[in-house]
């Protein structure tokens, strides 16, 4: 092996050496205008595909249930509510369930030192607003073009995040420590070898790769979500409070350091460690329809459920048709006894979706618990009818059944 060798050509990561309009493009504006503008003029430019977000945390989630869409380049405004440019671009660079591509930020009229500063974020491209759109080509093929540099490390840690996505755990750690080796003072590859030992259920491995990516490091972020994990994964559920927490402070206006949180604590049953966690959210003054979603479950789950009630609403005020958001209004009227509110809003679900199946079993037994037996009966045969493999459902039907049965 020739010591000449770049990383990537030791990996057989090949060369792209062009930007290709078949590419799909993802843009993520907040300024609809913009956002329609410049999608109408790359359409004319010859890009076929472009992905539009108004934010970047609608564009993770995107992302996070299309795990094989991949981009060929990505747009994004460095100013934007929920979740901005930057913190965009962290999260497709450091968690590997994303995949990234050269990635353009788009500054508002920066003066020099912003400039530098987004160069030192890693970000392979700036289009500067308001930009010509005849500049955006140029500029896209020069982000690409710098993405794709076999120098670029950034190539080697896409292929170790893949290798650990398809769960070849051994090819990811060589890589991965072969990133150590070459940088000394990174804890990005230590958290990817965490990573994978949490994926091996060698928790306490993992601890010890943490340890040195934080003496390494200690403002990186991802180094203490990880942590948090490999802590409620031995079940050292405090242990692991702490170290969300403090990926909390480090970047305490990001949505996602919440959501991984509150996923974690509903699966050990922790909700109202869930509650404390996510209020720390809403004293950052931030507001989105998830982290609503996730305090209405942790107050059901306390049976708060006045408190419940109030925060799915402020989820469906921002997402009205939001079929699961309604659901979890209809359950939380349900059990505090307000039938006639959850009678309203299961029928808004059947009639935005008459199939739907949470409805049309809650309401069943909603009108069941009142004593309305034939209705609840009637419903949950339509429930069946469309849901044919739905057990629950099928067990519920000869209960109410056989309680008509012994009424006559």
């Amino acid at each position: 092996m020739s010591s000449s060798k770049t990383l990537a050509e030791e990996f057989g990561i090949e060369a792209i050496d062009q930007l290709d309009f078949e590419d799909p493009v993802l843009l993520i504006e907040d300024q609809q205008d913009l956002r329609l503008i410049v999608n109408h003029h790359m359409g004319k430019l010859g890009f076929r595909t472009i992905k539009q977000f108004a934010n970047g945390h609608e564009a993770l989630h995107f992302l996070k249930e299309n795990p094989t869409q991949t981009f060929g380049v990505t747009i994004a405004d460095k100013e934007m509510p929920i979740l901005g440019g930057y913190d965009f671009f962290l999260e497709i660079r450091e968690n590997p369930i994303y995949q990234r591509s050269a990635f353009a930020i788009a500054l508002d009229s920066p003066d020099r030192s912003e400039i530098m500063l987004a160069s030192e974020k890693g970000v392979d491209g700036i289009l500067v607003k308001p930009y010509s759109l005849k500049d955006i080509v140029p500029k896209l093929r020069q982000a690409f073009k710098i993405f794709h540099n076999p120098n670029n490390p950034e190539l080697v840690y896409e292929l170790a995040k893949k290798e650990l996505q398809s769960k070849n755990y051994d090819k990811a750690f060589h890589i991965y420590r072969r990133l150590m080796q070459t940088s000394q003072n990174s804890a990005r590859p230590l958290v990817g070898m965490a990573r994978i030992a949490i994926e091996r259920k060698e928790n306490e491995q993992a601890l010890k790769y943490l340890d040195e990516a934080e003496a390494r490091n200690k403002f990186y972020i991802h180094t203490f979500s990880e942590r948090g994990k490999a802590f409620a994964l031995l079940s050292k559920t405090e242990d692991a409070i702490v170290q969300f927490k403090h990926a909390i402070k480090l970047s305490p206006l990001n949505p996602i350091r919440y959501e991984e949180a509150a996923e974690l604590l509903f699966k050990l049953q922790r909700h109202q460690e869930a509650i404390d966690l996510l209020s720390i959210a809403i004293e950052n003054k931030l507001s989105f329809p998830r982290l609503h979603h996730y305090l209405s479950q942790s107050y059901f789950a306390v049976k708060n459920y006045k408190a419940a009630i109030r925060h799915i609403k402020l989820a469906i005020n921002q997402e009205p048709e939001n079929i699961a958001y309604l659901n979890q209004l209809g359950i939380c009227y349900k059990e505090s006894e307000q039938f006639e509110e959850a009678n309203k809003t299961y029928n808004t679900v059947i009639k935005l979706d008459p199939l739907n199946r949470s409805a049309l079993y809650n309401k069943s037994i909603m009108l069941a618990s009142k004593g309305q037996y034939e209705e609840a009966i009637k419903l949950i045969k339509r429930c069946i009818e469309k849901h044919p493999d739905f057990d629950i459902a099928k067990r519920k039907l000869t209960e109410f059944e056989e309680r008509v049965q012994k009424a006559v």
